[in-house]
């Protein structure tokens, strides 16, 4: 654990470092070719960083937030574009800093005018989040007393709440240091409606913007100059659905250090088909017939779980998450344990020379 701690204190070092250098270029190099040239080296070591980890905790937090949405938005900015290239994070440098490390967007105009619609119906506050994350990590504890499909879903709400939670502390360090407004991580995903609802409007919104930005918005602009507007977007979509399936696979390895069976990326293609199903039914029906949404969101969020079983969890418990998780959690409380002893000691010792 303390070697862990000293890698950890070493990738802050190295992605500071890295992203203090981005920001002396920002203004000086032009964007394009040359600029990629000058961060390449800094896209790479981000892709590596993760690897120096060996606790499942960090090297999936690190593969995410360095690996992929850190290395993700260098290449944006070498290109001009991107949240680090946005007016509100190259402003100073603590913004640059945090926007570059953190999965965080700052709101690059008044917050008000564009602020997506997140009111929606019985939303979770982060406590009842929190709550519901503690009862899922307990019940893993007790996967025996459980069907393996229920074990299944428990994985579901724990990747979620996770997510929720861990994005949602890193906005709140980040908002509270900076004093600005963030764009949302989640809209309750939930309460999707349709596969566009969910991947479009709700799940995981920074990875949903710089894929759009990354992938989506250039193979459009690519593939309309020769099949059209209509085939391109279909075209593009699938593209962005690839490169996530390829950037989960990605973590994936972090975390396991094992060949990909393709199993990740295979759940993203069949969602990517499935949605441009979706499009076209909806384009070819129009307003003309409506699901009501008590049975729209049963039926999108029973999807994502029945493919996620099929295709997104084999993969994963490949290298046996829940078995690390608890050793880790043995681990950091000995630890703890260790080091707030030799603090007591020292403290004892201290006083008696005192005395």
């Amino acid at each position: 654990m303390a070697a862990e701690i000293l890698i950890f204190l070493q990738t802050l070092l190295q992605v500071s470092s890295s992203l203090c250098f981005c920001f002396s270029i920002r203004n000086s190099i032009p964007n394009g070719f040359l600029k990629f040239l000058l961060i390449l080296p800094f896209f790479l070591l981000f892709l590596y960083i993760p690897l120096q980890f060996q606790t499942l905790h960090l090297q999936g937090a690190i593969g995410f937030f360095i690996g992929w949405l850190a290395s993700f938005k260098l290449l944006l900015f070498a290109f001009g574009k991107g949240s680090l290239c946005s007016a509100a994070a190259s402003s100073s440098l603590s913004r640059f800093l945090l926007v570059g490390s953190l999965p965080i967007d700052i709101y690059d105009h008044d917050p008000d005018s564009t602020r997506p619609d997140t009111t929606s119906v019985l939303p979770l506050s982060l406590s009842s989040k929190l709550f519901f994350l503690i009862l899922s990590i307990a019940a893993i504890y007790c996967k025996n007393y459980f069907h393996p499909n229920g074990t299944l879903i428990v994985f579901c709400f724990v990747i979620y709440l996770l997510l929720e939670i861990v994005l949602g502390g890193a906005a709140a360090v980040a908002k509270a240091t900076l004093g600005v407004e963030l764009l949302p991580c989640f809209d309750e995903p939930y309460l999707s409606s349709s596969l566009q609802d969910f991947w479009g409007r709700r799940w995981n919104l920074m990875v949903s913007r710089i894929l759009r930005l990354s992938v989506y918005d250039p193979c459009r602009n690519f593939a309309a100059a020769i099949v059209g507007r209509k085939p391109a977007a279909i075209m593009a979509m699938t593209a962005t659905f690839a490169v996530s399936g390829l950037m989960h696979e990605l973590i994936y390895f972090y975390m396991g250090r094992l060949a990909p069976t393709w199993e990740v990326t295979s759940f993203f293609l069949v969602h990517g088909f499935f949605l441009a199903v979706e499009m076209a039914v909806k384009n070819a029906v129009g307003e003309r017939f409506r699901p009501p949404r008590i049975v729209t969101v049963p039926l999108t969020i029973g999807f994502v779980m029945v493919t996620s079983f099929w295709l997104f969890f084999p993969q994963f418990f490949r290298f046996k998450p829940d078995v690390r998780m608890f050793e880790e959690h043995a681990a950091l409380g000995a630890f703890v344990k260790n080091v707030a002893g030799e603090l007591i000691t020292s403290v004892k010792l201290i006083s008696f020379q005192v005395k």
